[in-house]
């Protein structure tokens, strides 16, 4: 990876300054979760080893190996790392109870090499599960006491259900908000909850800058399934990017990592070369024009983008 630097930037009022790069652990063993184990903890020290210190993982990514993979990489390593993971899909789906989320943490903690877990996040919730999340004995009580015991450090809500996220921002309740599929090329409905994190001085985590992988190599497999206002930004992005095939996923790192808001930008890849190339672009710049370009699609393509 030569001499390249990753930037910068402060995660909120968490006070950690960490890589603007993150590593997201849903496919380090490969999108079909099929690669070898050694190879997942190879990626991550390539990570680490070149300075990317925010590793996001969650208890449900590759059946619950995602950690297992990172606290292997995260043995005997001493330089600091911020590790974030989530809770709300083990041992079942959506069971925020308190007793739940004290086992699932109690798990996360346990396969990531029984380290305290700096940042412990909500994974997913929707409006329906707002008095579960919020009431009696539910996910905020758990959370609570898992700090108390020392388990962890911070609080992160996540989510694409802008209002959703919003009304879990007002609550002042959380440190940080990671949002997927609302801020990237193609969406940026979700704009207000960056706007309304940093006015909270809550930490933004963007994830899937790639929409999920739409805007790079798994574009092919997923048209089908996007609606007609994606596909007609997809083409208008793709006249004003050019043909190339790095040329939207470098314009995709570059126009989430304009938002001074954004203080970590999550890499979910598959290989370390996937991770180079990501690093290798954001290094560029998007120009004016070419954001204002971007942004303008919604307007002459208006519709959901509802992936």
């Amino acid at each position: 990876m030569g001499d390249r630097v990753i930037a910068r930037r402060r995660l909120g009022r968490t006070g950690y300054e960490v890589a603007e790069i993150g590593l997201g652990g849903a496919w380090v063993l490969g999108r079909q979760g099929d690669r070898p184990f050694d190879e997942g903890v190879a990626l991550v020290r390539h990570a680490l080893e070149f300075g990317i210190d925010y590793l996001d993982t969650a208890e449900c990514y590759v059946g619950g190996r995602s950690e297992e993979v990172f606290g292997a990489a995260l043995e005997g390593w001493s330089r600091p790392v911020v590790v974030a993971t989530k809770f709300g899909h083990r041992p079942q789906d959506f069971d925020f109870s308190r007793d739940r989320v004290l086992e699932s943490i109690a798990e996360s903690r346990r396969l990531l090499g029984g380290r305290t877990i700096d940042l412990i996040q909500i994974h997913t919730p929707n409006e329906p599960a707002w008095e579960a999340l919020f009431g009696s004995g539910g996910a905020i009580d758990g959370m609570r006491e898992a700090r108390e015991r020392g388990w962890v450090r911070w609080f992160g809500i996540t989510g694409r259900d802008v209002p959703f996220l919003l009304r879990c921002v007002r609550t002042n309740l959380f440190d940080t908000a990671l949002m997927f599929l609302r801020y990237d090329l193609i969406d940026q409905t979700g704009e207000q909850v960056l706007v309304e994190a940093q006015d909270r001085d809550m930490g933004f985590i963007a994830a899937s800058p790639l929409r999920m992988g739409m805007l790079g190599s798994a574009r092919d497999a997923m048209i089908s399934r996007a609606s007609e206002p994606e596909r007609r930004r997809l083409e208008a992005l793709d006249e004003l990017f050019g043909p190339a095939p790095s040329a939207l996923p470098e314009a995709a790192y570059r126009f989430v990592l304009t938002r001074p808001e954004v203080s970590v930008m999550l890499a979910g890849v598959t290989s370390t070369e996937d991770l180079d190339s990501v690093v290798s672009a954001s290094t560029g710049s998007l120009t004016a024009e070419e954001v204002r370009a971007i942004r303008e699609l919604s307007e002459r393509y208006p519709g959901e983008a509802p992936l």
